[in-house]
């Protein structure tokens, strides 16, 4: 009888001591997580969501030590970092440390080559009615796509657009990428035979996540053919400040109207301004070419809200 009553004590106990090191393994696991390299500036955000920026110089088991401009050494516990993301030369400022671009690859329709990194992605909504976002599989292809809501605002009765767009971009050489994308457009109820759109696109991007510069050329696809003019598009963005960037994309489209070979040039440019968060942004801009400016002289306006995750 003693040996029925002693056994699941002992069973019990030893259950109980097997969790307890379990736990302490794991709290010892997520420690060795954070781990930098000395030299390197790094932004640390505590447990607390307060964010702390400098170089790092000590890393210790337990603890690390940042060596900040404004408030001296600084020691803190490896226990109480919830991430800890180094800084690069792009994001470091003479009197402060910006915090990274949250939305680096996208202008305000198109993106630039520069690459998503792996399982990153983003929301965006523009106007409300326009619903988009974009997933990296890989530190070089991710998918973007959208739909449009105000079909199911007007009685439900269609067309429901939407679009896809999966992307391929690489860095080829300090502060250049070069990628290709696939842009695909469609309803899910055809209105007068329409057999949606496409455009096969191929662009190089110079810079970095805060200022950068893309050329595009695409040829568009309709009806089961490729267009014979294509399509070309410049853009560019530019931090001048922690919070606020500058935000340009042009446009040059083939159409049809010339006097020479039935074909004409048709240009439309962008302008606005990007506010920065350190997950989100807004775009405040606005498009036009000489035609929107005969009836709206600053262009129509573009608003559009991105998170990123």
């Amino acid at each position: 009888m003693k040996s029925t009553v002693v056994l699941p004590k002992v069973f019990g106990r030893s259950i109980i001591l097997l969790f307890i090191m379990f736990l302490l393994s794991f709290d010892l696991s997520a420690q060795q997580k954070i781990q930098g390299e000395v030299s390197q500036t790094y932004q640390v955000t505590l447990n607390d969501g307060s964010v702390v920026s400098g170089k790092l110089i000590s890393d210790t088991d337990n603890e690390i030590v940042l060596q900040s401009g404004t408030m001296g050494n600084i020691t803190i516990l490896k226990a109480n970092i919830k991430s800890m993301t180094a800084v690069s030369q792009a994001d470091m400022k003479s009197v402060s440390i910006w915090f990274a671009n949250p939305n680096p690859t996208k202008y305000l329709l198109g993106s630039s080559a520069i690459p998503l990194k792996k399982n990153t992605g983003y929301y965006q909504n523009t106007w409300i009615f326009v619903n988009s976002g974009a997933y990296a599989f890989t530190n070089n292809f991710s998918v973007s796509g959208g739909f449009e809501i105000i079909s199911i605002m007007a009685q439900g009765e269609g067309p429901f657009a939407f679009y896809i767009n999966p992307k391929a971009s690489f860095k080829v050489a300090e502060n250049f990428y070069a990628g290709a994308n696939v842009l695909y457009a469609n309803t899910l109820r055809t209105i007068d035979d329409f057999g949606g759109l496409a455009t096969i696109n191929g662009f190089i991007t110079y810079g970095n996540t805060n200022n950068n510069l893309t050329a595009a050329i695409g040829w568009g696809w309709a009806e089961g053919e490729l267009t014979s003019k294509p399509l070309f598009t410049i853009s560019g963005m530019t931090r001048v400040s922690r919070r606020i960037a500058l935000v340009s994309e042009n446009w040059l489209a083939p159409v049809s109207g010339g006097e020479e070979d039935g074909t004409d040039l048709f240009g439309v440019y962008s302008y606005g301004v990007r506010f920065l968060g350190e997950k989100t942004s807004i775009d405040l801009a606005f498009i036009n070419n000489k035609d929107i400016a005969k009836s709206i002289v600053i262009g129509i306006p573009w608003l559009d809200f991105t998170i990123n995750f």
